[in-house]
């Protein structure tokens, strides 16, 4: 089978050179920096210290290894590949003193090869559900130990992956350990192979260092409305104008899941006569809504709000991960599908430390009640930040298991 998918892999060659030149030309891809997905680095290796590589494919991913970097990126060289632009561009404003970043190559084995013979990992941490396996067979063929961590694999790919168990079962046996980010993750991923797969908890909702930011100063009520997605805006927009009439002196924050979405999103609140401007222009003392047009400001926002709508809980991309915002002391507020998160929130709401609501005209009550009842705000942000302390993941557990991984290739 591994054969057949390195011979298909040859042959889409042409198409990779193709779809490279336009994500290039549409701005999707760096060009300066589109030759690392072929595996010619820019960058040289650090010659004093062994390297750890991360991969993290886009932006979430990568902040999950937050913990992981700031623990070894004084004794390790840490390089850290992603695919997306986003991402590289939070790495490199946050973390250029800490780590390398480079643009993961293609799977296509002579790429791969090209970039291992170049910086020579001594661990392999892989981050999420991104399994390439002409990359993760090639670690094991030169015996560079790998780790699978906050392994997950979703209820859709796991009906694909059904009917090439075997192969699945082939990738996955070349990680030196897996570590499931779920008890359900787990169950789908033996049902597939025969790898013992143990269980530290949710690498994302591990304790990460936050920058140091300002709370909200202002008198106002700020509310943040944080990763909506397509048409999520036009779903809950009536009743945030609602909220704005009730309320003159309250500010909203728009902080899109994907920020290129900012234009269609200013159209939209400037045809309902809306006083509306964008982050990366001046803003005048009486615009009521900020659209956040750059990446990496989802964490400020949050330090900087008291009341959060965490999106893609209208749509059906199943919400997402509330503990940022509440280790930020934010009221949350978050639609039904959370099918992502659904134990946390459940547990949160029965706690009060969010509010779960069933349709979109609730978000007017919600946050007016907020608003009118400042006891009722405060416990809420209260309740979510205890709530946020628990420890969700096993951090010194993991710290353990990579020094030793790491003494063991000594």
């Amino acid at each position: 089978m591994h054969k057949l998918y390195i011979i298909l892999s040859y042959c889409l060659i042409p198409i990779v050179f193709v779809n490279t030149f336009i994500r290039v030309l549409i701005k999707k891809e760096d060009k300066n920096r589109f030759k690392e997905r072929f595996g010619q680095s820019t960058l040289d290796k650090p010659k004093n210290k062994d390297l750890i590589w991360i991969h993290a494919a886009s932006l979430g991913e990568f902040k999950s290894s937050d913990f992981i970097i700031n623990n070894y990126f004084e004794t390790y060289s840490i390089l850290v590949t992603t695919t997306t632009k986003a991402a590289s561009e939070y790495a490199i404003k946050n973390y250029s003193n800490k780590i390398i970043h480079q643009f993961a190559p293609y799977d296509i084995l002579f790429w791969i090869n090209k970039f291992l013979k170049k910086w020579e990992p001594k661990l392999v941490i892989w981050i999420e559900s991104d399994l390439w396996p002409n990359t993760i067979i090639s670690l094991r063929k030169k015996k560079i130990k790998s780790i699978f961590l906050n392994a997950r694999i979703s209820p859709k790919s796991y009906e694909r992956w059904r009917f090439f168990s075997s192969y699945y079962n082939y990738i996955i046996q070349s990680f030196s350990a897996v570590f499931a980010q779920s008890k359900n993750d787990i169950k789908r991923i033996k049902s597939l192979s025969n790898i013992n797969v143990q269980y530290l908890g949710n690498l994302k909702l591990s304790k990460k260092k936050y920058i140091s930011f300002d709370s909200n100063t202002s008198q106002n009520t700020r509310i943040m409305i944080a990763s909506t997605h397509d048409n999520e805006e036009k779903i809950i927009l009536p009743y945030l104008e609602i909220v704005a009439k009730k309320y003159p002196l309250c500010e909203f924050i728009i902080v899109p899941r994907h920020p290129e979405r900012s234009s269609r999103i200013f159209d939209l609140l400037k045809s309902r006569n809306l006083e509306v401007n964008y982050y990366s222009k001046k803003i005048n003392e009486n615009c009521k809504f900020i659209i956040i047009d750059s990446f990496g400001k989802m964490d400020e926002c949050f330090f900087k709000s008291d009341i959060v709508f965490l999106g893609g809980s209208f749509t059906k991309n199943g919400g997402h991960n509330p503990i940022e915002a509440a280790r930020a002391q934010c009221a949350i507020i978050t639609g039904p599908n959370v099918f992502n998160w659904q134990n946390l929130y459940e547990e949160m709401n029965e706690n009060k430390a969010c509010y779960m609501i069933k349709k979109p005209k609730e978000l007017e009550v919600i946050i007016s009640k907020f608003i009118e009842n400042n006891n009722l705000l405060k416990n809420y942000k209260d309740n979510a930040l205890n709530y946020s302390n628990k420890t969700f993941f096993e951090e010194q557990k993991l710290i353990e298991i990579l020094n030793k991984s790491l003494e063991n290739h000594a």
